[in-house]
């Protein structure tokens, strides 16, 4: 959704060891949160079983990282300002060999991976420059998460991915949301069909996945050592599961009643969290956000259960993505300057 969101966002320059609080003049309810200072993030990622997020920085020039401390309600720039110094592993990553031009950094979708030996790296869909997915050490000094640049792959030309996930033989899949020159988002407002799972194994190039294809490929999750992955079809409101299985893909489909967009896993690892938008799709994007939605959806069954449905009124709106921190839901979205959480029903 970049192109669409890109004329629309709000840009609140927070730097390094600034702080932004929900007492900074930012609207909330009795049942949701809202913290603002946050520039368009997109997609956020819980560091493990700890109290911090990490967001991304949806902007085309002038994107970051972010850090949430979800416990003090506070946020953070981490990249590029304030990251530890850059670390290029010129042996995995031999074509990238350039840091992100911090002018034009613009974070989108992201996926934590562990490392071995007790490390995690940080996977993030760069616009700004190049299309690439960068990746970043994570580092936890003074017990506050870090990000060190490793090096990148870089995207086949012509391409617009949204999310990436990793795989267990150190690679990842990303999706590919649509091909700018093939009608763009203009042709997922059409629900054509635009792209699906593209592959990236370490020494590879990146390559498709035949039999993925969907309209406007989004959210992405895989499990089970690779052989099933998750992926939000968000121009058909659909949320599809493929599993390999004997040599063969077989998929499963079903709607969701809205724009599903980024995917996480609940915290005991047994469903799946989907967020995503409620719109009237016409050329050129929506004439308003009407709402939004987050589910809870079984990984195998695909039953879905409603978590949190918010109307047009709901004073955060473009929500993208959920993730349960502790006895609450934190929600970003795709433009504007708001973080929100609100309580996990039970």
């Amino acid at each position: 959704m970049r192109r669409f969101a890109a004329g629309l966002m709000l840009l609140a320059g927070i730097t390094a060891g600034s702080w932004a609080t929900a007492a900074d003049s930012c609207p909330s309810t009795d049942s949701l949160k809202v913290i603002c200072g946050a520039d368009a993030v997109e997609d956020l990622e819980r560091v493990g079983t700890t109290r911090w997020l990490i967001g991304s920085g949806l902007a085309e020039g002038g994107g970051h990282l972010l850090l949430v401390d979800t416990s003090a309600g506070r946020l953070e720039n981490i990249y590029p300002v304030g990251q530890t110094r850059p670390a290029h592993d010129a042996q995995r990553f031999p074509e990238c060999r350039d840091e992100p031009d911090p002018k034009k950094f613009s974070a989108h979708g992201i996926s934590l991976r562990e490392a071995g030996a007790g490390r995690q790296e940080l996977m993030v869909i760069n616009h700004g420059g190049r299309e690439a997915i960068e990746f970043f050490a994570v580092t936890m000094p003074n017990g506050k998460p870090a990000v060190q640049w490793l090096g990148c792959v870089l995207m086949p030309p012509d391409t617009s991915v949204n999310s990436v996930a990793p795989m267990p033989d150190g690679g990842f899949v990303t999706t590919l949301f649509n091909v700018p020159s093939k009608g763009g988002i203009n042709a997922v407002f059409n629900r054509e069909i635009t792209g699906g799972l593209l592959r990236w194994t370490p020494g590879g190039k990146v390559t498709a996945i035949p039999g993925t294809e969907v309209s406007g490929a989004n959210g992405v999750l895989v499990s089970q050592q690779g052989r099933v992955i998750h992926m939000a079809a968000w121009g058909t409101r659909e949320l599809v599961r493929f599993e390999w299985k004997d040599g063969k893909l077989s998929k499963r489909t079903i709607a969701l009643g809205f724009a599903g967009d980024n995917l996480r896993w609940s915290q005991d690892g047994k469903s799946i969290l989907v967020g995503g938008q409620k719109f009237e799709p016409r050329p050129g994007g929506p004439a308003s956000l009407d709402g939004w939605s987050v589910v809870r959806v079984d990984p195998d069954t695909l039953a879905v259960k409603m978590v949190r449905d918010a109307g047009p009124k709901e004073v955060m709106q473009g929500i993208t993505v959920g993730v349960e921190v502790g006895n609450d839901i934190w929600v970003g979205q795709f433009r504007g300057n708001q973080l929100g959480h609100f309580p996990i029903p039970r």
